[in-house]
């Protein structure tokens, strides 16, 4: 009995132990700061899709958190909302780290007394020195040069080479069952992959080489970055893209705790424009991994609109032709749809907000890449143009429109609070563009600038 009550009190003295000493401990001296706070977050795929974890205050002196429960391994995020900078850093169960923050240059002037954070941190100083690379490509890319994946990969190659020699090197020095290495070898894989529509091997062992049920290496930013470019090895056509989509989530235990990421990813993934029958593509998706799915790892009210969703696309998936519209121009007069669409050999249809940063940059692209296929096609294009905002002002709407010089065969309407319009169209996202025929029936939903030269040239040739 005696003996008994011994092991019962050890038992209650490790339970104790185990709820009360921190299983990270996380200290930070701020010697100069912009910010008076940081957060540190969990990095599960991107900004929007993150776990919170705790805020440190900046006062004199030290500054320090605990957290007491077990946590998984992996990459996390000190973010500072002041400057909007961002240190990463790896962290286990039981760690306890000291950072110290010298400069209001949070990364170039920090340290820690972490070995393995402190060649983290000479990695991330590296990765911003090359950050020039990926401005000028994005400087590109706004003058509108095209690349395609090997040329993309070209570009990136003398980053992507001085990266994967000092990822190597860490590695060197790390175990390899720490979460920075698992996140350095899932990125060099990565970067040694060229994603090529043909080579059918390379994609299989790039789905085979990175296990995305991994704890540690879900709570890393590589993901959204796998899944991506997995998919890029699938031509950007529903009934290829969605054997992609097969293979992924077969790979995806359904119970563990990858399954709802990775879900949502994909969501986002198939919603993209330059998907070539994009509604197809997600209505497949819904059905067969929310309707037909035995897993029920979703929370039920991400399901219930779901299969709402799923309702809407059916329905605009069966309609061949575009559903009448009647709103007011920019004079306030009446402006039909149908009557207008008579008066050209097409006419584009197209939902954007005046304030939405894409609209911003596509609608002008868009502008532009019509009137060059009127010019080489011998065609004309009419622009039925709905501003998909209740709230914008119809000064800014009309500063949008003349700003962007979009007045060649152009009718802009408001839409307003017309929600049947809206749910006809799926026009919950902008900016959204379809193709209708001088009868109003569908060539094209939700296309894209890149596909609509090939929509149009292949029509015409069938009709011809």
């Amino acid at each position: 009995m005696r003996n008994f009550k011994f092991k019962f009190l050890i038992f209650l003295l490790l339970l104790f132990a185990k709820n009360t000493f921190p299983q990270y401990q996380l200290s930070i001296k701020s010697n100069q700061s912009l910010d008076s706070i940081a957060y540190l977050r969990a990095v599960i795929f991107d900004d929007k899709n993150f776990i919170p974890k705790d805020t440190i205050h900046f006062i004199k002196g030290v500054n320090r958190i605990k957290y007491n429960k077990s946590i998984v391994g992996g990459i996390y995020y000190l973010y500072f909302p002041i400057s909007k900078k961002k240190i990463y850093l790896t962290l286990e169960d039981n760690d306890k780290i000291n950072f110290t923050i010298n400069d209001t240059n949070y990364l170039n002037y920090n340290n820690t007394d972490n070995i393995t954070n402190q060649k983290f941190l000479s990695y991330q100083s590296l990765a911003a020195s090359l950050s020039s690379i990926d401005s000028l490509y994005d400087f590109q890319i706004k003058q509108g040069r095209k690349f395609n994946l090997t040329q993309k990969a070209a570009f990136f190659e003398s980053k992507n080479k001085q990266l994967i020699i000092q990822r190597k090197e860490i590695m060197k020095t790390i175990k390899p069952t720490s979460a920075l290495y698992l996140y350095f070898d899932a990125l060099n894989k990565l970067d040694a992959s060229i994603p090529n529509k043909k080579k059918y091997l390379e994609r299989d062992k790039l789905v085979n080489d990175i296990d995305i049920n991994t704890p540690k290496l879900l709570f890393s930013p590589i993901i959204k970055q796998f899944l991506t470019e997995y998919l890029s090895y699938y031509p950007l056509q529903a009934d290829s893209i969605v054997k992609g989509v097969d293979s992924i989530m077969h790979k995806v235990d359904c119970k563990g705790k990858a399954y709802p990421f990775v879900f949502d990813q994909i969501s986002k993934i198939l919603n993209n424009r330059e998907i070539q029958n994009n509604t197809d593509a997600f209505i497949y998706f819904i059905n067969k991994y929310v309707k037909e799915s035995k897993c029920k790892s979703l929370d039920p009210k991400l399901e219930k609109q779901l299969l709402e969703t799923l309702d809407k696309l059916n329905k605009l998936k069966i309609l061949d032709t575009s559903i009448n519209i009647n709103l007011k121009d920019s004079s306030g007069n009446d402006q039909q749809l149908f009557d207008f669409s008579k008066k050209f050999d097409f006419t584009l249809i197209t939902f954007f907000d005046p304030s939405c940063e894409h609209c911003k940059v596509e609608l002008p692209k868009m502008d532009s890449t019509i009137a060059v296929l009127e010019h080489q096609l011998v065609i004309n294009i009419g622009k039925y143009t709905i501003c998909n905002d209740m709230v914008t002002q119809p000064e800014i709407w009309k500063k949008f429109i003349n700003e962007n010089h979009l007045d060649h065969n152009y009718v802009h309407v408001s839409l307003g609070n017309n929600n049947e319009i809206r749910k006809a169209y799926d026009a919950y996202t902008n900016p959204l563009f379809y193709l209708i025929d001088k009868d109003g029936k569908f060539i094209s939903k939700k296309l894209s600038i890149n596909n609509l030269r090939k929509i149009l040239t292949n029509y015409i040739q069938n009709v011809k």
